[in-house]
């Protein structure tokens, strides 16, 4: 008995010749397919790994505005009680040392004195864990508020009033070297008494 012969299926090409369709599905991949496929996947990676980090400097940068936000809170107790604000200092808590906030987390030390004789104990501000940021708070009646967001938060100029009717301010911020590199600027965020804006610079840094 003969046997029945598959039908071949073909293609011309350009050139008048034939090309079997066997033969056009095993080709494969050329360099220039293989080296699209790489870019994409690198593009991809790029792109994942921009978005982790963004992640990761969004969840350290929201521990700062929660404990900038308990810190006003508590200063706007303290003043409803005393008629002022408390100046705790520029010196940061409870790491006093910005080189180390990017490497490692520290206990929320109530203790804690940035500079002045005053501690954070007058200010009921709680954290619910060891911080990555150092904090610190200044306050005064009129005058020249200086210390913390010189030259770049908006308003310090109309914090303490006027010299014929002075008024109460505070400033506070927190402060952490994020990327741990020493040489960059800090990443800062800071906060007043004249509104209830956080501003920040330098973020992730």
């Amino acid at each position: 008995m003969a046997r029945a012969s598959l039908p071949c299926l073909v293609t011309m090409r350009k050139d008048g010749q034939l090309r079997s369709r066997a033969t056009l599905s095993a080709r494969g991949f050329t360099l220039v397919e293989l080296a699209i496929v790489v870019a994409i996947v690198g593009v991809l990676a790029v792109i994942a790994v921009v978005g982790y980090r963004k992640l990761v400097t969004s969840s350290k940068v929201t521990e700062a505005r929660s404990m900038l936000q308990g810190i006003r809170v508590a200063q706007e107790a303290y003043k409803a009680e005393r008629g002022v604000y408390v100046n705790i200092g520029t010196q940061g808590c409870p790491e006093s040392d910005i080189t180390k906030t990017g490497k490692q987390k520290t206990q929320w030390n109530p203790t804690c004195t940035g500079g002045s004789t005053n501690t954070w104990a007058l200010l009921a501000v709680h954290a619910d864990g060891p911080v990555q940021f150092q904090y610190m708070t200044i306050a005064g009646v009129g005058g020249s508020p200086t210390g913390l967001g010189d030259g770049w938060v908006t308003g310090l100029n109309n914090l303490a009033g006027t010299a014929a009717s002075p008024r109460a301010w505070y400033i506070a911020a927190a402060m952490a070297n994020l990327d741990n590199n020493d040489s960059t600027a800090p990443t800062e965020l800071v906060t007043t008494s004249n509104a209830g804006d956080i501003y920040i610079r330098n973020e992730g840094q």
